[in-house]
């Protein structure tokens, strides 16, 4: 039982570092309501993936036990770099999101 507990242990330990996400702080300047919907929330999320050059995103907006997101897109590449919340997020979900803070 002892080998077992201890053969565990190193297990756990590898799959909590491969399910570890990448987070990096992107910094928007776009304004209302994006500006005031990542200072009422308490945590913003811009999941996205690249493909060549297309980006594929979604913002995830959590405050308290409430998620709110907005629906997934599809941009180019550019835009995303560009301007990134603003991009995945349109102005009228980012508001209805905003209402509901």
């Amino acid at each position: 039982m002892k080998y077992a507990i201890i053969l565990a242990i190193p297990f756990v330990a590898f799959t909590s570092v491969a399910q570890q996400v990448q987070v990096e702080r992107i910094f928007t300047n776009a304004g209302y309501p994006y500006k005031n919907l990542i200072m009422k929330a308490e945590k913003v999320e811009l999941v996205y993936t690249d493909k060549q050059d297309k980006t594929t995103c979604r913002v995830k907006v959590y405050k308290g036990d409430t998620l709110h997101q907005g629906e997934q897109v599809e941009i180019s590449s550019k835009a995303f770099s560009n301007n990134p919340v603003k991009s995945c997020l349109a102005r009228k979900n980012a508001k209805q999101i905003l209402s509901l803070l």
